[in-house]
């Protein structure tokens, strides 16, 4: 078995910007593509399983329930079984719902599949972000972490794909196809597996890691302005197309290409805005949070004044500065949360703020959406979002405390 880089490691050989930051970018691709693949063929899913519309909204749930779920517990076992091993166990789970829904022939495995692989991903952002944070020098820190996070917007792009196909080939055969290309990642990862060394085990043990992690007073502001944050971002991704379509009269191309052009910004923010923070600002990354956060919000607070008079090119470009600041804003957090805690606790922190974001993307579309239902406008959906992100962002400025433990 081939050893991982480990820390400090002087070997010509070892520059984590060669193989490391592929395989964990490939972690995060693989993590993405199964459970978007599943809601981008759900038209036709949905007819052969013959689901009703609220069963196909609950895959998505299940999917979150899942990533809720392993949030803590998986943060934990990463700090205890390294990088390598915790994403194997990821492409494992992963690898499996992909073939639980490939088999599937009625609703109950179908949604239990997209719970496995929720379960399966809740591991990938802990182990990924500890990868980043052992074979990183401190000021590429932030830029690696979003180059891996690429990785979402490209399972995103395969997963559109599928989607694209289904027409051509079964889903059955896609989401196959997906289970093997997560087998073939975790291979790799496979022969990269060492377990951290000196780490305490026993259950007291991880009961005081977890108190050290809980009790964090900076870490508990992030992870609850964190909430704020994903509560915008899940809102801006639910209803974009729709806000479109119904309010500035969109075609559905153009409402699907505004779409495109927020996830594309998204992405590019979020290496650009990582890599400001190492290169221009020395590693304190907290002005740039701030600063994109609470453009977020002005953005939202903007969008509440569209109407069927804007011009297309104006609503792509608020699609465009929404997509980069309210979606390109992870690479940034994880490395916020990585740094502040001891490095042996890196894993369970950022599973303490997966589970907050969790709870953010979760209530985020839910009162979005009764909003628009209670009011018969997006106005005040969007003006109420506005005002949860700005909150978030104010509480983030005026109480998180920029101080790096390595």
């Amino acid at each position: 078995m081939n050893s991982e880089i480990s820390p400090g490691s002087t070997d010509a050989t070892a520059n984590p910007w060669r193989t490391q930051i592929t395989l964990l970018t490939l972690a995060h691709v693989v993590g993405t593509i199964g459970y978007l693949s599943v809601m981008t063929m759900a038209p036709v899913i949905r007819g052969e399983l013959g689901l009703n519309a609220t069963q196909v909204g609950s895959l998505m749930s299940a999917y979150y329930l899942g990533l809720t779920i392993g949030a803590i517990p998986g943060g934990v076992l990463v700090d205890r079984l390294g990088v390598g091993t915790s994403l194997v166990a990821a492409t494992a789970m992963l690898a499996a719902g992909a073939a639980i829904f490939a088999s599937a022939g009625s609703y109950p495995p179908a949604v239990t599949a997209t719970l496995v692989m929720g379960l399966g991903y809740s591991l990938v952002n802990p182990a990924t972000a500890k990868g980043v944070l052992e074979w990183f020098k401190p000021e590429h820190r932030a830029t690696a972490m979003g180059v891996k996070q690429m990785g979402v917007p490209i399972g995103g792009l395969v997963a559109s794909a599928f989607g694209a196909i289904v027409v051509f080939m079964p889903w059955r055969n896609v989401m196959w196809i997906t289970a093997a290309l997560t087998i073939i990642v975790g291979l790799f990862w496979w022969r990269r597996q060492v377990r951290p060394k000196a780490v305490r085990g026993g259950l007291g043990a991880v009961l005081i890691d977890l108190r050290a992690v809980y009790t964090n007073r900076r870490l508990g502001i992030m992870n609850l302005a964190s909430v704020t944050f994903n509560f915008g971002q899940q809102s801006f991704s639910t209803y974009l197309t729709l806000f479109l379509r119904d309010v500035a009269g969109a075609s559905q191309p153009f409402a699907a290409l505004c779409m495109g052009l927020a996830q594309v910004s998204g992405a590019t923010g979020r290496v650009f805005w990582a890599f400001v923070s190492d290169r221009f600002t020395g590693g304190r990354r907290k002005g740039i949070m701030v600063g994109t956060a609470g453009t977020a919000a002005l953005a939202m607070a903007l969008a509440a004044a569209v109407d069927a008079s804007w011009p297309e090119i104006y609503l792509a470009l608020l699609a465009l500065l929404l997509g980069g600041t309210v979606l390109a804003y992870a690479a940034l957090l994880h490395t916020i949360c990585a740094e502040t805690v001891a490095p042996k606790l890196a894993g369970a922190a950022i599973g303490s703020n997966l589970f907050a974001t969790s709870i953010g993307g979760t209530i985020g579309p839910i009162v979005f959406g009764a909003t628009v239902d209670a009011t018969g406008s997006y106005t005040p959906a969007w003006l109420v979002t506005a005002g949860v992100l700005a909150a978030g962002v104010i509480l983030f400025a005026v109480q998180f405390r920029e101080v790096r433990t390595d």
